[in-house]
Protein backbone atom coordinates (compact mmCIF):
# COMPACT_ATOMS: atom_id res chain seq x y z
CA UNK A 1 0.00 0.00 0.00
CA UNK A 2 1.29 3.43 -1.06
CA UNK A 3 2.22 5.14 1.57
CA UNK A 4 0.65 9.04 1.74
CA UNK A 5 2.86 11.83 2.38
CA UNK A 6 2.27 14.63 4.55
CA UNK A 7 1.14 18.06 3.15
CA UNK A 8 3.80 20.41 3.59
CA UNK A 9 1.15 22.86 3.83
CA UNK A 10 -0.34 21.10 7.05
CA UNK A 11 2.70 20.88 8.14
CA UNK A 12 3.66 24.87 7.60
CA UNK A 13 0.18 25.47 9.79
CA UNK A 14 0.51 23.28 12.31
CA UNK A 15 4.36 24.66 13.18
CA UNK A 16 3.06 28.18 12.85
CA UNK A 17 -0.30 27.38 15.16
CA UNK A 18 2.44 25.87 17.98
CA UNK A 19 5.24 28.55 17.72
CA UNK A 20 1.91 30.98 18.41
CA UNK A 21 1.45 28.95 21.36
CA UNK A 22 4.82 28.94 22.67
CA UNK A 23 4.92 32.77 22.16
CA UNK A 24 1.32 33.99 23.72
CA UNK A 25 1.18 31.37 26.40
CA UNK A 26 1.63 32.58 30.13
CA UNK A 27 2.82 29.44 32.54
CA UNK A 28 1.16 30.47 35.44
CA UNK A 29 0.30 26.60 36.46
CA UNK A 30 2.70 23.74 35.87
CA UNK A 31 0.16 22.48 33.04
CA UNK A 32 0.31 25.49 31.23
CA UNK A 33 4.23 25.33 31.30
CA UNK A 34 4.06 21.76 30.21
CA UNK A 35 1.68 22.96 27.43
CA UNK A 36 4.10 25.44 26.13
CA UNK A 37 7.15 22.95 26.13
CA UNK A 38 5.36 20.76 23.88
CA UNK A 39 4.62 23.44 21.47
CA UNK A 40 8.17 24.11 21.31
CA UNK A 41 8.72 20.41 20.62
CA UNK A 42 6.64 20.48 18.09
CA UNK A 43 8.28 23.68 16.50
CA UNK A 44 11.55 22.15 16.65
CA UNK A 45 10.09 19.20 15.19
CA UNK A 46 8.57 21.26 12.50
CA UNK A 47 11.55 23.46 11.57
CA UNK A 48 13.02 20.27 11.47
CA UNK A 49 11.03 18.23 9.11
CA UNK A 50 11.15 21.88 7.01
CA UNK A 51 14.85 21.65 6.87
CA UNK A 52 15.07 18.23 5.47
CA UNK A 53 12.53 19.54 3.02
CA UNK A 54 14.27 22.76 1.98
CA UNK A 55 17.47 20.59 1.52
CA UNK A 56 15.29 18.08 -0.19
CA UNK A 57 13.93 20.71 -2.73
CA UNK A 58 17.43 22.01 -3.23
CA UNK A 59 18.74 18.54 -4.61
CA UNK A 60 15.78 18.25 -6.90
CA UNK A 61 16.33 21.62 -8.21
CA UNK A 62 20.12 20.49 -8.79
CA UNK A 63 19.50 16.97 -10.26
CA UNK A 64 16.77 18.57 -12.18
CA UNK A 65 18.97 21.16 -13.43
CA UNK A 66 22.06 18.82 -14.14
CA UNK A 67 19.72 16.24 -15.87
CA UNK A 68 18.75 19.13 -18.31
CA UNK A 69 22.32 20.41 -18.53
CA UNK A 70 23.38 18.47 -21.87
CA UNK A 71 27.11 16.85 -21.57
CA UNK A 72 29.25 15.29 -23.97
CA UNK A 73 28.99 11.70 -23.42
CA UNK A 74 28.12 10.32 -25.71
CA UNK A 75 30.07 13.20 -28.23
CA UNK A 76 30.61 16.57 -28.28
CA UNK A 77 30.29 17.96 -32.10
CA UNK A 78 29.09 21.16 -32.53
CA UNK A 79 29.18 24.13 -34.81
CA UNK A 80 31.67 26.89 -34.74
CA UNK A 81 31.02 30.26 -33.34
CA UNK A 82 32.16 33.51 -33.81
CA UNK A 83 34.44 33.11 -31.18
CA UNK A 84 36.21 30.34 -32.22
CA UNK A 85 36.01 32.37 -35.62
CA UNK A 86 38.25 35.37 -34.31
CA UNK A 87 40.18 32.80 -31.72
CA UNK A 88 41.92 31.26 -35.09
CA UNK A 89 41.81 34.14 -37.37
CA UNK A 90 39.26 33.56 -40.02
CA UNK A 91 37.93 37.11 -39.69
CA UNK A 92 41.08 38.27 -41.09
CA UNK A 93 40.70 39.31 -44.71
CA UNK A 94 44.07 37.92 -45.90
CA UNK A 95 43.00 34.30 -47.45
CA UNK A 96 40.22 32.79 -49.54
CA UNK A 97 36.95 33.71 -48.97
CA UNK A 98 35.46 30.63 -47.94
CA UNK A 99 31.33 32.29 -46.89
CA UNK A 100 29.90 33.94 -44.19
CA UNK A 101 29.53 33.95 -40.78
CA UNK A 102 25.80 31.82 -40.46
CA UNK A 103 25.99 33.53 -36.95
CA UNK A 104 26.98 37.34 -37.57
CA UNK A 105 26.96 37.38 -41.43
CA UNK A 106 30.97 38.21 -40.87
CA UNK A 107 33.43 37.13 -43.89
CA UNK A 108 35.51 33.78 -43.19
CA UNK A 109 38.69 33.82 -44.33
CA UNK A 110 41.42 30.54 -44.85
CA UNK A 111 45.06 31.55 -44.75
CA UNK A 112 46.69 27.99 -44.27
CA UNK A 113 49.29 27.35 -45.72
CA UNK A 114 48.30 23.21 -47.06
CA UNK A 115 46.06 21.96 -49.47
CA UNK A 116 42.13 22.23 -50.04
CA UNK A 117 38.73 20.65 -51.27
CA UNK A 118 36.00 22.17 -52.70
CA UNK A 119 32.91 19.45 -53.23
CA UNK A 120 29.59 20.80 -54.92
CA UNK A 121 28.01 19.06 -58.00
CA UNK A 122 27.94 20.75 -61.51
CA UNK A 123 25.95 24.21 -60.71
CA UNK A 124 26.78 24.28 -57.25
CA UNK A 125 28.48 27.29 -57.47
CA UNK A 126 32.37 26.45 -57.07
CA UNK A 127 33.31 29.05 -59.08
CA UNK A 128 30.97 31.70 -58.07
CA UNK A 129 31.31 31.41 -55.20
CA UNK A 130 35.38 30.14 -54.17
CA UNK A 131 36.92 29.98 -57.73
CA UNK A 132 36.47 33.70 -59.34
CA UNK A 133 36.70 35.39 -55.42
CA UNK A 134 40.14 33.62 -55.10
CA UNK A 135 41.46 35.42 -58.24
CA UNK A 136 39.74 38.37 -57.53
CA UNK A 137 41.06 39.07 -53.83
CA UNK A 138 44.25 37.65 -53.58
CA UNK A 139 46.50 39.51 -55.97
CA UNK A 140 49.61 39.27 -54.68
CA UNK A 141 50.00 35.13 -54.75
CA UNK A 142 51.02 33.68 -58.12
CA UNK A 143 48.46 31.00 -58.92
CA UNK A 144 48.46 28.46 -62.21
CA UNK A 145 44.89 27.84 -62.78
CA UNK A 146 43.59 24.71 -65.38
CA UNK A 147 41.00 26.36 -66.63
CA UNK A 148 38.17 24.14 -69.17
CA UNK A 149 36.33 26.91 -70.32
CA UNK A 150 38.02 29.77 -70.75
CA UNK A 151 35.33 31.81 -68.05
CA UNK A 152 37.68 32.23 -65.48
CA UNK A 153 40.82 34.28 -67.58
CA UNK A 154 37.59 36.29 -69.52
CA UNK A 155 36.66 37.07 -65.85
CA UNK A 156 39.58 38.23 -63.64
CA UNK A 157 42.67 38.58 -66.28
CA UNK A 158 42.11 42.56 -66.47
CA UNK A 159 41.97 42.77 -62.53
CA UNK A 160 45.23 40.56 -61.96
CA UNK A 161 46.83 42.42 -64.85
CA UNK A 162 45.73 46.25 -64.21
CA UNK A 163 44.98 46.25 -60.63
CA UNK A 164 46.68 43.68 -59.04
CA UNK A 165 49.82 43.75 -61.36
CA UNK A 166 50.28 40.50 -62.15
CA UNK A 167 51.89 39.33 -65.22
CA UNK A 168 49.40 37.05 -67.09
CA UNK A 169 50.09 33.95 -69.47
CA UNK A 170 47.12 32.45 -71.12
CA UNK A 171 48.75 28.69 -72.75
CA UNK A 172 45.00 28.51 -74.74
CA UNK A 173 45.94 26.67 -77.66
CA UNK A 174 42.13 26.53 -79.09
CA UNK A 175 42.26 30.38 -79.27
CA UNK A 176 39.06 30.84 -77.13
CA UNK A 177 37.66 34.26 -76.64
CA UNK A 178 41.43 35.42 -78.17
CA UNK A 179 40.58 38.67 -78.96
CA UNK A 180 39.64 38.94 -75.00
CA UNK A 181 42.57 37.03 -73.84
CA UNK A 182 45.15 38.13 -76.34
CA UNK A 183 47.62 35.85 -78.05
CA UNK A 184 48.47 32.82 -76.72
CA UNK A 185 51.55 31.61 -74.54
CA UNK A 186 53.58 28.47 -75.06
CA UNK A 187 55.33 26.22 -73.09
CA UNK A 188 57.05 23.56 -74.49
CA UNK A 189 57.11 20.39 -71.55
CA UNK A 190 60.58 18.79 -73.22
CA UNK A 191 62.22 21.94 -72.33
CA UNK A 192 62.73 20.49 -68.67
CA UNK A 193 64.66 17.51 -70.61
CA UNK A 194 66.79 19.92 -72.57
CA UNK A 195 67.73 22.08 -69.21
CA UNK A 196 68.86 18.78 -67.47
CA UNK A 197 71.07 17.61 -70.74
CA UNK A 198 72.64 21.42 -71.14
CA UNK A 199 73.41 21.26 -67.43
CA UNK A 200 75.29 17.39 -67.10
CA UNK A 201 72.30 16.32 -64.99
CA UNK A 202 71.91 12.96 -66.56
CA UNK A 203 70.19 11.96 -63.14
CA UNK A 204 67.09 14.12 -63.72
CA UNK A 205 66.91 13.58 -67.18
CA UNK A 206 66.62 9.92 -67.09
CA UNK A 207 64.26 10.18 -64.88
CA UNK A 208 62.22 13.06 -66.19
CA UNK A 209 61.90 11.36 -69.29
CA UNK A 210 60.45 8.44 -67.72
CA UNK A 211 57.85 10.84 -66.06
CA UNK A 212 56.52 12.23 -68.95
CA UNK A 213 56.46 9.03 -70.71
CA UNK A 214 54.20 7.78 -67.62
CA UNK A 215 52.22 11.16 -67.73
CA UNK A 216 51.20 10.52 -71.32
CA UNK A 217 50.93 6.78 -71.06
CA UNK A 218 49.37 6.25 -67.62
CA UNK A 219 48.50 3.48 -65.79
CA UNK A 220 44.77 3.00 -65.11
CA UNK A 221 43.58 3.00 -61.91
CA UNK A 222 42.83 -1.04 -62.14
CA UNK A 223 45.71 -1.78 -64.72
CA UNK A 224 44.81 -5.15 -65.67
CA UNK A 225 47.55 -7.62 -67.60
CA UNK A 226 48.14 -4.54 -70.20
CA UNK A 227 50.65 -3.27 -67.72
CA UNK A 228 53.55 -5.34 -69.98
CA UNK A 229 52.51 -3.21 -73.37
CA UNK A 230 52.09 -0.06 -71.61
CA UNK A 231 55.40 -0.16 -70.28
CA UNK A 232 56.95 -1.12 -73.64
CA UNK A 233 54.98 2.10 -75.17
CA UNK A 234 56.86 3.91 -72.80
CA UNK A 235 60.22 2.36 -73.35
CA UNK A 236 59.92 4.01 -77.08
CA UNK A 237 59.07 7.06 -76.23
CA UNK A 238 61.41 7.67 -73.64
CA UNK A 239 64.02 6.71 -76.50
CA UNK A 240 62.85 8.93 -78.40
CA UNK A 241 63.15 11.91 -76.18
CA UNK A 242 66.28 11.39 -75.36
CA UNK A 243 67.35 10.46 -78.75
CA UNK A 244 65.94 13.92 -79.71
CA UNK A 245 67.33 15.97 -77.10
CA UNK A 246 70.87 14.64 -77.24
CA UNK A 247 71.68 15.47 -80.39
CA UNK A 248 73.75 18.11 -81.44
CA UNK A 249 71.42 20.57 -81.65
CA UNK A 250 70.16 24.65 -80.27
CA UNK A 251 66.63 23.83 -81.28
CA UNK A 252 64.49 21.65 -78.46
CA UNK A 253 62.75 19.39 -79.98
CA UNK A 254 58.94 19.24 -79.26
CA UNK A 255 56.57 16.29 -78.52
CA UNK A 256 55.10 16.15 -82.20
CA UNK A 257 58.78 15.81 -83.04
CA UNK A 258 58.69 12.66 -80.92
CA UNK A 259 55.20 11.96 -82.66
CA UNK A 260 56.81 11.94 -86.18
CA UNK A 261 59.54 9.86 -85.33
CA UNK A 262 57.20 7.40 -83.75
CA UNK A 263 55.11 7.42 -86.95
CA UNK A 264 57.96 7.00 -89.79
CA UNK A 265 59.36 3.32 -88.64
CA UNK A 266 62.25 4.02 -90.91
CA UNK A 267 62.84 6.77 -89.27
CA UNK A 268 62.50 5.12 -85.50
CA UNK A 269 64.78 2.05 -86.82
CA UNK A 270 67.37 4.16 -88.30
CA UNK A 271 67.70 5.96 -85.25
CA UNK A 272 67.99 3.14 -83.51
CA UNK A 273 70.69 1.95 -85.36
CA UNK A 274 72.87 5.37 -84.40
CA UNK A 275 71.84 5.14 -80.93
CA UNK A 276 72.66 1.66 -80.14
CA UNK A 277 76.61 3.09 -80.83
CA UNK A 278 76.37 6.52 -79.00
CA UNK A 279 77.96 6.56 -75.73
CA UNK A 280 75.77 9.53 -74.06
CA UNK A 281 74.04 9.55 -71.12
CA UNK A 282 76.76 7.36 -69.83
CA UNK A 283 75.63 4.48 -72.46
CA UNK A 284 72.42 4.28 -71.05
CA UNK A 285 70.80 5.51 -74.60
CA UNK A 286 72.80 2.76 -76.72
CA UNK A 287 71.04 0.17 -73.74
CA UNK A 288 67.66 1.54 -74.47
CA UNK A 289 68.32 1.32 -78.36
CA UNK A 290 69.81 -2.39 -78.03
CA UNK A 291 66.58 -3.98 -76.11
CA UNK A 292 64.49 -2.15 -78.86
CA UNK A 293 66.68 -3.27 -81.57
CA UNK A 294 65.88 -6.75 -80.42
CA UNK A 295 62.49 -6.67 -80.26
CA UNK A 296 62.32 -5.57 -83.84
CA UNK A 297 64.36 -8.31 -85.17
CA UNK A 298 62.32 -10.75 -83.65
CA UNK A 299 60.34 -13.12 -86.21
CA UNK A 300 57.26 -11.98 -84.69
CA UNK A 301 56.72 -8.03 -84.87
CA UNK A 302 53.38 -8.20 -83.34
CA UNK A 303 54.49 -7.02 -79.72
CA UNK A 304 56.87 -4.21 -81.35
CA UNK A 305 54.30 -2.96 -83.17
CA UNK A 306 52.05 -2.67 -80.16
CA UNK A 307 54.76 -0.83 -78.56
CA UNK A 308 55.17 1.31 -81.10
CA UNK A 309 51.18 2.42 -81.51
CA UNK A 310 50.51 2.62 -77.96
CA UNK A 311 53.16 5.34 -78.05
CA UNK A 312 51.54 6.59 -81.34
CA UNK A 313 48.22 7.42 -79.77
CA UNK A 314 49.18 8.89 -76.32
CA UNK A 315 50.90 11.62 -78.39
CA UNK A 316 48.55 11.35 -81.40
CA UNK A 317 46.74 14.99 -80.07
CA UNK A 318 50.24 16.71 -80.53
CA UNK A 319 50.04 16.44 -84.17
CA UNK A 320 51.63 18.58 -86.66
CA UNK A 321 48.41 19.79 -87.77
CA UNK A 322 46.81 20.21 -84.49
CA UNK A 323 46.33 22.62 -81.90
CA UNK A 324 48.48 21.62 -79.39
CA UNK A 325 51.37 21.62 -81.64
CA UNK A 326 51.86 24.92 -82.32
CA UNK A 327 51.09 25.50 -78.08
CA UNK A 328 53.87 23.12 -77.62
CA UNK A 329 56.13 24.52 -79.55
CA UNK A 330 58.36 27.28 -78.02
CA UNK A 331 58.12 28.27 -74.05
CA UNK A 332 57.25 32.18 -73.71
CA UNK A 333 57.35 31.70 -69.93
CA UNK A 334 59.21 28.86 -67.29
CA UNK A 335 56.86 28.27 -64.52
CA UNK A 336 59.44 28.90 -61.75
CA UNK A 337 59.07 32.35 -62.60
CA UNK A 338 56.25 32.61 -60.40
CA UNK A 339 58.62 32.20 -57.47
CA UNK A 340 60.07 35.72 -58.75
CA UNK A 341 57.36 37.45 -59.75
CA UNK A 342 53.64 38.10 -59.83
CA UNK A 343 51.94 36.02 -62.23
CA UNK A 344 49.26 34.15 -62.82
CA UNK A 345 49.10 30.73 -65.41
CA UNK A 346 45.84 30.25 -67.07
CA UNK A 347 45.91 26.53 -68.61
CA UNK A 348 42.45 27.12 -70.94
CA UNK A 349 41.08 23.95 -73.01
CA UNK A 350 38.44 23.10 -75.29
CA UNK A 351 35.87 21.78 -73.09
CA UNK A 352 34.01 20.17 -76.54
CA UNK A 353 37.62 18.25 -76.96
CA UNK A 354 38.43 16.90 -73.01
CA UNK A 355 39.34 13.89 -74.22
CA UNK A 356 41.86 15.44 -76.34
CA UNK A 357 43.15 18.39 -73.72
CA UNK A 358 42.77 16.57 -70.82
CA UNK A 359 46.82 14.80 -71.31
CA UNK A 360 47.95 18.06 -72.13
CA UNK A 361 46.44 19.58 -68.97
CA UNK A 362 47.73 17.41 -66.70
CA UNK A 363 51.36 17.42 -68.34
CA UNK A 364 51.47 21.01 -67.71
CA UNK A 365 50.36 20.81 -64.37
CA UNK A 366 53.68 18.15 -63.89
CA UNK A 367 55.72 20.35 -65.41
CA UNK A 368 54.65 23.36 -62.93
CA UNK A 369 54.90 20.79 -59.99
CA UNK A 370 58.21 19.70 -61.06
CA UNK A 371 59.78 23.28 -61.72
CA UNK A 372 58.58 24.78 -58.67
CA UNK A 373 59.82 22.23 -56.33
CA UNK A 374 63.16 22.53 -57.63
CA UNK A 375 63.30 26.29 -56.95
CA UNK A 376 65.22 26.87 -53.74
CA UNK A 377 62.67 30.02 -52.93
CA UNK A 378 59.50 28.74 -50.70
CA UNK A 379 57.49 31.88 -51.81
CA UNK A 380 53.70 30.55 -51.83
CA UNK A 381 52.24 29.65 -55.50
CA UNK A 382 48.81 28.52 -55.16
CA UNK A 383 46.92 25.80 -57.98
CA UNK A 384 43.61 26.21 -58.54
CA UNK A 385 42.51 22.69 -59.65
CA UNK A 386 39.06 23.65 -61.33
CA UNK A 387 37.66 20.36 -62.36
CA UNK A 388 40.66 18.44 -60.92
CA UNK A 389 38.86 14.70 -61.79
CA UNK A 390 38.54 15.88 -65.82
CA UNK A 391 42.63 15.52 -66.22
CA UNK A 392 45.56 13.29 -64.16
CA UNK A 393 48.73 14.94 -62.78
CA UNK A 394 50.78 11.14 -62.46
CA UNK A 395 51.40 11.09 -58.35
CA UNK A 396 50.12 14.19 -57.20
CA UNK A 397 48.69 12.95 -54.29
CA UNK A 398 51.91 11.34 -53.53
CA UNK A 399 53.52 14.94 -53.53
CA UNK A 400 50.78 16.42 -51.44
CA UNK A 401 52.58 16.33 -48.26
CA UNK A 402 56.33 17.37 -49.61
CA UNK A 403 55.10 20.13 -51.76
CA UNK A 404 53.68 22.13 -48.91
CA UNK A 405 57.49 22.40 -47.71
CA UNK A 406 58.32 24.21 -51.38
CA UNK A 407 55.41 26.55 -50.91
CA UNK A 408 53.36 24.97 -53.12
CA UNK A 409 49.45 24.90 -52.43
CA UNK A 410 46.53 22.68 -54.14
CA UNK A 411 43.04 23.31 -54.34
CA UNK A 412 40.84 20.56 -55.63
CA UNK A 413 37.32 21.45 -56.98
CA UNK A 414 35.53 18.41 -57.57
CA UNK A 415 31.77 17.13 -58.74
CA UNK A 416 32.22 14.45 -56.66
CA UNK A 417 34.64 12.15 -55.25
CA UNK A 418 33.73 9.26 -56.96
CA UNK A 419 34.36 10.66 -59.98
CA UNK A 420 38.41 11.64 -58.23
CA UNK A 421 38.65 7.94 -57.38
CA UNK A 422 38.00 6.75 -61.13
CA UNK A 423 40.63 8.66 -62.27
CA UNK A 424 43.19 8.67 -59.45
CA UNK A 425 42.46 5.06 -57.49
CA UNK A 426 40.49 4.75 -54.15
CA UNK A 427 43.66 5.24 -52.21
CA UNK A 428 44.83 8.22 -53.70
CA UNK A 429 41.06 9.47 -52.92
CA UNK A 430 41.68 8.35 -49.35
CA UNK A 431 45.38 10.48 -49.52
CA UNK A 432 43.70 13.63 -50.82
CA UNK A 433 41.25 13.97 -47.78
CA UNK A 434 44.16 13.16 -45.48
CA UNK A 435 46.19 16.18 -47.16
CA UNK A 436 43.78 18.73 -47.52
CA UNK A 437 43.31 20.67 -44.43
CA UNK A 438 40.90 23.02 -45.32
CA UNK A 439 37.25 21.28 -47.11
CA UNK A 440 34.25 23.11 -48.04
CA UNK A 441 31.00 20.78 -49.52
CA UNK A 442 27.66 22.77 -50.65
CA UNK A 443 24.96 21.24 -52.49
CA UNK A 444 25.54 17.49 -51.53
CA UNK A 445 23.53 14.76 -53.47
CA UNK A 446 24.55 11.85 -53.52
CA UNK A 447 24.02 9.93 -50.68
CA UNK A 448 27.39 7.96 -50.42
CA UNK A 449 29.25 11.47 -49.82
CA UNK A 450 27.02 13.13 -47.41
CA UNK A 451 27.20 9.41 -45.37
CA UNK A 452 30.80 10.00 -45.46
CA UNK A 453 30.44 14.14 -44.19
CA UNK A 454 27.52 12.99 -41.41
CA UNK A 455 30.70 10.48 -40.00
CA UNK A 456 33.03 13.33 -40.20
CA UNK A 457 31.36 16.05 -38.26
CA UNK A 458 30.78 13.50 -35.41
CA UNK A 459 27.93 13.20 -32.54
CA UNK A 460 26.92 15.51 -30.12
CA UNK A 461 24.80 14.15 -26.63
CA UNK A 462 21.27 15.37 -27.18
CA UNK A 463 18.36 15.27 -23.92
CA UNK A 464 15.55 12.67 -24.93
CA UNK A 465 12.26 12.97 -22.96
CA UNK A 466 10.64 9.91 -21.94
CA UNK A 467 7.03 9.24 -20.63
CA UNK A 468 5.54 6.58 -18.67
CA UNK A 469 1.36 6.16 -19.70
CA UNK A 470 0.87 3.69 -17.38
CA UNK A 471 -1.82 0.89 -17.91
CA UNK A 472 -5.12 2.65 -18.76
CA UNK A 473 -5.91 6.14 -19.21
CA UNK A 474 -6.14 7.57 -15.75
CA UNK A 475 -2.75 6.35 -14.30
CA UNK A 476 -0.74 9.26 -13.79
CA UNK A 477 1.81 10.45 -16.69
CA UNK A 478 5.32 10.09 -15.64
CA UNK A 479 8.60 12.76 -16.98
CA UNK A 480 11.86 11.75 -17.34
CA UNK A 481 14.87 12.78 -19.36
CA UNK A 482 17.48 10.69 -20.95
CA UNK A 483 20.44 11.39 -22.74
CA UNK A 484 21.79 9.72 -26.41
CA UNK A 485 24.16 9.96 -29.11
CA UNK A 486 22.71 11.74 -32.27
CA UNK A 487 24.90 12.78 -35.66
CA UNK A 488 25.37 16.58 -35.78
CA UNK A 489 23.81 16.66 -39.40
CA UNK A 490 22.41 12.87 -40.62
CA UNK A 491 22.95 12.16 -43.93
CA UNK A 492 19.49 13.18 -44.81
CA UNK A 493 20.08 16.85 -43.44
CA UNK A 494 23.35 16.77 -44.92
CA UNK A 495 21.59 16.02 -48.43
CA UNK A 496 19.14 19.53 -47.86
CA UNK A 497 21.58 21.16 -46.40
CA UNK A 498 21.34 24.67 -47.98
CA UNK A 499 24.60 26.19 -46.62
CA UNK A 500 27.89 25.39 -46.82
CA UNK A 501 29.76 22.76 -44.50
CA UNK A 502 33.13 23.91 -43.72
CA UNK A 503 35.62 21.54 -42.28
CA UNK A 504 39.47 22.87 -40.62
CA UNK A 505 41.72 20.67 -39.11
CA UNK A 506 41.36 20.91 -35.47
CA UNK A 507 38.66 23.38 -34.90
CA UNK A 508 35.25 22.79 -35.07
CA UNK A 509 32.80 22.30 -38.33
CA UNK A 510 31.70 25.63 -39.36
CA UNK A 511 28.44 26.72 -40.69
CA UNK A 512 28.70 29.26 -43.65
CA UNK A 513 26.41 30.91 -45.83
CA UNK A 514 27.46 31.05 -49.77
CA UNK A 515 28.37 34.35 -51.17
CA UNK A 516 29.15 34.77 -54.77
CA UNK A 517 31.84 37.79 -56.19
CA UNK A 518 28.79 39.34 -57.52
CA UNK A 519 27.54 40.18 -53.81
CA UNK A 520 31.05 41.45 -52.40
CA UNK A 521 32.20 44.81 -53.14
CA UNK A 522 34.29 45.80 -54.88
CA UNK A 523 34.74 42.34 -56.86
CA UNK A 524 31.04 42.86 -58.27
CA UNK A 525 32.91 46.16 -60.08
CA UNK A 526 36.45 44.43 -60.42
CA UNK A 527 34.97 41.43 -62.63
CA UNK A 528 34.36 41.27 -65.88
CA UNK A 529 31.48 39.41 -68.44
CA UNK A 530 31.09 36.00 -68.08
CA UNK A 531 31.08 34.76 -72.16
CA UNK A 532 29.00 31.87 -70.97
CA UNK A 533 26.07 33.88 -70.54
CA UNK A 534 27.47 37.53 -71.78
CA UNK A 535 26.45 39.71 -68.81
CA UNK A 536 27.45 40.31 -65.77
CA UNK A 537 26.41 38.60 -62.83
CA UNK A 538 24.25 40.96 -60.40
CA UNK A 539 23.53 41.17 -56.49
CA UNK A 540 22.70 42.97 -53.53
CA UNK A 541 25.93 43.75 -51.84
CA UNK A 542 26.66 41.22 -48.65
CA UNK A 543 30.10 42.03 -48.19
CA UNK A 544 32.24 44.89 -48.12
CA UNK A 545 36.25 44.41 -48.37
CA UNK A 546 38.71 47.83 -47.90
CA UNK A 547 41.91 47.84 -50.10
Amino acid sequence: MRQQKQSPLKQIIVTSIALWLYLTLEPTTEELYWLKQFCLLIVLIGGLKATLISLDFTRNILLRWYALKPSDKYGSARWATDKDHKLYGQFKTNGLLLGVSANSGRPLFFNGETHGLTLSPAGGGKTVNFFIPALLHLGDMPMIVPDLKGTLACITKRTREKRHKNKIYCVNPARLYEKKLGKPARYNPLQILMDSWQSGNMEDLITDAQAIALQLLSEPPQSGENTFFRNGGRMIMVFCMLYLVTRESDKTPTLSDVLKMLRNEALLKEALHVASCSDVIKGDLADIANDLLAKVEQNDTRQWESFREGAVQSLSAFSASGWLSESTSACDFRFFDLKNKKATVYLIADPTRMKVYAPWLGLLGWCALTELTRCQSKKQVLFLFDEAANFKIEGLTGKLTELRGYGCRVWFALQSLDAFAKVYGKDDLQTMLEQCECQQFFGIQSYKTAELISKTLGNTTVKADNFNLGHVVVDPVLFSVGEHARPLLTPDEVRRFRDCIILLRGQPPIHALKVGYHEVRPWSRWADVDPMYGRKFKGKARVVLRY
